[in-house]
């Protein structure tokens, strides 16, 4: 199933100190060692990028056209105008896209891909350009509850068996009058938050921010209750190819491009 594409991070801050050792092991080996593909992405004047295009909005068929589109395709065109090259497409299946990426069917991997810490010494990471860990979400109109610590004495949604209903149990053993009220899905959380049913609720961002899309009365507030850092993935004799992603990254959440890419693509998904 497509929920079995991710497996999560030991600890946020386990996640950001990898992500930051990785860069720098690769970084390091600057000094002695060259980077052909790098050299051949410039000779060429061409970035291979490879997807799994079926997870919306990041990157899926579009059916009139036949072509991949999708937030992570906005992200690697603009990743590639950066980079002044050109950007090829690669669709692959999720579970063999480190395999295809091992053997150079192209450089990079694009295509909401979690950190794993598992992986660490096999290829490098960019830093994240999305968090799709689970959020605190209350309605538009509520200005009383800014974080999970004021919760106490309300009524908490949460999806049966989910990530959430495991926080949500952890969250009620600690916090006085808390009541926890599960459901089959994500949408039917947010839409019991919406009608009033329960004060807040814990869902993954993913479906907080299509819901917010979609259907609005919504909002996400506080940081990310945990985290599941999507990045982007290059083989490990790539550093300068991963510096100048990197770089790209820095400068998109600066401008406000990152930004864009994902209210342009949640609210696409409502239409």
């Amino acid at each position: 199933m497509r929920k079995l594409r991710s497996r999560r991070a030991l600890l946020a801050i386990l996640a950001l100190a990898a992500i930051g050792l990785a860069t720098w092991f690769v970084l390091a080996r600057l000094g002695r060692e060259g980077d052909e593909t790098w050299a051949r992405i410039q000779r060429a004047g061409l970035i291979r990028v490879g997807m799994d295009a079926s997870w919306p909005p990041f990157e899926y068929i579009d059916e009139p056209t036949g072509q991949i589109v999708g937030l992570d395709v906005d992200l690697a065109r603009a990743i590639g105008q950066r980079l002044g090259v050109e950007v090829e497409l690669v669709n692959v299946g999720f579970d063999s896209l480190y395999d295809a990426l091992y053997v150079g069917r192209f450089d990079a991997i694009v295509s909401a891909l979690p950190y794993d810490p598992l992986l660490y010494g096999d290829v490098a990471y960019s830093i994240s350009y999305f968090n799709a860990g689970q959020v605190l979400v209350v309605r538009s109109d509520e200005r009383g509850i800014s974080e999970a610590k004021g919760l106490s004495g309300m009524r908490l949604g949460v999806e049966l068996g989910s990530e959430g209903d495991v926080l949500g149990r952890q969250l009620q053993k600690k916090t006085e009058g808390l009541s926890l009220q599960t459901y089959m899905a994500p949408q039917d959380v947010l839409r019991a938050l919406k009608e009033g049913e329960v004060e807040a609720a814990i869902v993954d961002a993913v479906s907080a921010y299509q819901f917010i899309a979609a259907e609005g009365g919504v909002q996400v507030v506080g940081d990310p209750l945990t985290d599941e850092l999507y990045v982007i993935a290059v083989q490990l004799d790539s550093p300068l190819l991963l510096k100048a992603i990197n770089e790209a990254l820095v400068e998109m959440r600066e401008d406000g491009t990152l930004e864009r890419a994902q209210k342009k693509w949640f609210r696409a998904m409502s239409n």
